[in-house]
């Protein structure tokens, strides 16, 4: 791998005498990882099943710094496998498990992923925070939040999905939020061994201006913090301008102060003579591929003041004011209490005593999770309020894929489970035969795992596997 002139201009002089180990990892082959969400890797786990037998040679090693996080090796078939496209892990960059670990995201907190796609991080919090809490995803790219919305989706993530600048959400909610992540576009550094693409879209003006760019998405973050509440800043590059540089001007700007991160293992401080020598940058931490098996990383944990009521500068033409009030909000919403006709249905379907389901708002005839509750969203492009559960016809309700992968299949009235190649076939398209005669509505399942929904008739069940999502070709490990 030939580095750019200017990047070796930059860090070598930063990396002295560790300069040769760190050319030298760009040499070793990239790290992949996956991140378990619907099994457990206790074995007293009550809510969830163990990691299948076949899957478990898959897993490499334990990733230090994340719970449920295993190294995988670069040829793993995992991602072209049953498991994979109903959400039992996600695929993700070792180091990039880290960031939502440091967000340290509790029960009941409500929670912003500003730069969420494609999702990793935003499923991560969700896991962490067990779904007890508000998460809302935001993807400014029109695609990528596309993207993001069907990650969430396979992945039983419960979030609002918005598509908006940072300026815009700014405006509409500000003091909003208990935590903030923004894991920030950068110049991707970190990414150079990993992703060829970024190694060559890379300039030597790419810190200055990603810098720049940082600041604007941080200032309308801030603003949206109420205070006291706790900011998250990542990238995934290695130059100091957009790290510890970027910190030191969040806590003179706003006044914001640096904590203590949970441990992350084999993570390095911060260099504060990369900034202005202050102290506080010892708290941020670096993952150096060199030092660390992971690509390149930063993330650093901040606190707004307490009885901080300022509204921070926004970009000009944005309204400073939200554009709806809650009141506003809430009437465009029909509440599971008050529609008897879903309430009815959702009965004959869910069959879990605990409603873990925020009831649902009705939008052009598709039912939702209200993940967005009172936060106001006129003004605000919203591509999902939660999660898509059900939609209804002119005599009928049917339910979504998505209110299937939210569950454990204990939570469904009717269920039927099926083998490796079995599954292999539902996702396919196949239809499944019903010996045990049901009929209705049931859930498919292998493996703990929910993978869809069928429509049980005489001899057979009719496959409801959504047309865009199947997949042929997948491997069987089993």
């Amino acid at each position: 791998m030939q580095l750019p002139k200017a990047f070796v201009e930059m860090m070598k002089p930063l990396l002295g005498a560790e300069w040769a180990d760190f050319v030298a990892a760009f040499r070793e082959t990239p790290t992949r990882g996956v991140r378990v969400d619907k099994w457990s890797i206790s074995e007293t786990s009550q809510t969830s099943s163990p990691i299948p037998p076949a899957v478990q040679p898959h897993l490499t090693g334990p990733i230090p710094w994340m719970p449920f996080g295993f190294y995988i090796d670069q040829e793993s078939a995992l991602g072209r496998t049953v498991y994979h496209e109903v959400g039992a892990f996600y695929i993700q960059e070792p180091s990039a498990m880290a960031i939502a670990r440091a967000l340290d995201p509790q029960p009941g907190e409500r929670i912003l992923d500003l730069c969420a796609a494609p999702g990793g991080k935003t499923t991560a919090i969700a896991r962490l925070q067990k779904e007890l809490g508000q998460l809302v995803a935001n993807e400014i790219h029109p695609a990528r939040v596309r993207i993001l919305a069907e990650n969430l989706e396979r992945m039983g993530t419960a979030a609002a999905v918005t598509n908006a600048s940072p300026a815009e959400l700014g405006a509409a909610w500000p003091d909003a939020f208990d935590a903030i992540l923004v894991d920030a576009p950068c110049s991707g550094e970190g990414m150079f061994r990993k992703d060829p693409s970024a190694l060559a879209q890379w300039s030597d003006d790419a810190p200055t201006r990603c810098a720049a760019r940082q600041q604007d998405i941080l200032t309308s973050a801030v603003s949206m913090l109420r205070p006291g509440g706790r900011l998250i800043y990542s990238t995934c590059t290695f130059n100091p301008m957009e790290n510890e540089q970027i910190v030191a001007w969040l806590e003179d700007t706003f006044g914001m102060s640096v904590e203590e991160l949970p441990d992350l293992p084999h993570w390095s401080p911060g260099r504060p003579d990369f900034a202005d020598g202050r102290d506080s940058l010892l708290r941020t931490r670096r993952l150096w591929p060199h030092r660390a098996r992971g690509e390149g990383h930063f993330v650093a944990r901040l606190r707004k003041p307490e009885g901080d009521t300022r509204r921070h500068h926004l970009p000009a033409g944005i309204d400073v004011h939200p554009r709806s009030t809650h009141k506003k909000a809430a009437s465009r919403r029909t509440s599971l209490s008050s529609n008897a006709e879903f309430e009815t249905w959702f009965a004959d379907v869910y069959a879990s005593s605990e409603m873990s389901i925020q009831k649902p708002l009705l939008h052009k005839d598709i039912y939702f999770s209200d993940e967005l509750r009172d936060l106001p969203f006129s003004g605000i492009r919203v591509l999902r309020p939660g999660t898509p559960l059900a939609k209804r016809g002119a005599n009928r309700i049917e339910p979504l894929h998505g209110l299937a992968l939210r569950g454990h299949p204990s939570d469904f009235v009717r269920t039927v489970a099926v083998d490796e190649q079995e599954a292999i076939r539902f996702i396919a398209g196949d239809a499944l035969a019903n010996p045990t005669q049901m009929k209705g509505f049931v859930v498919v399942e292998h493996a703990g795992l929910c993978l869809g929904w069928g429509k049980a008739v005489p001899g057979r069940i009719n496959n409801l596997y959504p047309k865009g999502w199947r997949k042929t070709g997948l491997v069987e490990l089993s």
